[in-house]
């Protein structure tokens, strides 16, 4: 079994592998948030999914930097198709019968569930973005689910890409940096676009307890820097504790959005 340690590997390598950690490390910062958070509910565990996905979740995000490090890059890319997909459904699901037992949830959404396509984000209530926000954040899903899907199925480009690379040297375990910071661009948009799913499945008041502290700050967090995350965010600007800095929280949640 591999078990390559990030101290391990050359210089160039371990700076875009330790951000790697940040994102993902921030994406299971949210998701516990999440989890823990809806689970005041007692009846989370009998008719949300998270209560049992949020295990298929916290592996494939794990698993993520464990991959990056040792090379695996499609895989990893797989993972986050995975991710997206599993949110996309959950988010769906929970929307149209957020009280239904999960049993009689598989039952009744059973196509749905078992269906490779995502169209069905298009039929989700993105109640927490603001109207501009949410097209072009069913147009960032398709475009992530499109990208990723690539390295599913074998294709002529995925072909060209990979003789490309090993002309170039660049095997599993050979990788360029830059190689990493694409990836890393890749499961940032991921992350991000699940943990926006995640917030559309709970109850409204799960992102408010999260992106809005004691002061009015959010958490400090990698994705801060989400143009969809920050959107979110913006729609609790009403909420007493950002009063008092209300013009400084908006400009700061400005200045840190570059994805």
């Amino acid at each position: 079994m591999l078990k390559t340690r990030i101290e391990e590997l050359p210089d160039q390598l371990r700076e875009p592998l330790m951000k790697s950690g940040v994102i993902i490390n921030s994406y299971l910062m949210g998701l516990g948030f999440i989890h823990m958070d809806t689970s005041r509910d007692p009846s989370y565990k009998e008719n949300h999914l998270l209560s049992y996905l949020v295990q298929d979740f916290l592996q494939s995000s794990i698993s993520l930097l464990t991959l990056g490090a040792e090379g695996l890059l499609n895989v990893a890319k797989r993972e986050i198709r995975f991710i997206l997909e599993a949110s996309i459904k959950l988010c769906y699901v929970q929307q149209k019968e957020y009280q239904l037992p999960i049993k009689k949830k598989i039952e009744k959404f059973d196509a749905e569930l078992k269906s490779q396509r995502i169209s069905v984000n298009r039929e989700l209530n993105l109640y927490l973005l603001p109207e501009a926000e949410r097209m072009p954040f069913i147009e960032e899903c398709g475009r992530i689910y499109g990208l990723t899907s690539s390295y599913v199925h074998l294709t002529p480009a995925q072909l060209n890409q990979r003789i490309a690379a090993i002309d170039l040297g660049r095997t599993s375990g050979k990788e360029s940096p830059e190689e990493i910071d694409e990836l890393n661009a890749i499961v940032a948009r991921g992350l991000a676009a699940s943990l926006v799913l995640l917030f559309h499945s709970v109850p409204q008041y799960v992102a408010g307890d999260l992106l809005v502290g004691a002061n009015g700050d959010g958490p400090n967090w990698y994705f801060q820097g989400s143009r969809f995350v920050a959107a979110i965010d913006s729609e609790y600007d009403y909420k007493h504790e950002r009063q008092a800095r209300l013009q400084e929280i908006k400009e700061l949640r400005q200045r840190k959005v570059f994805f």
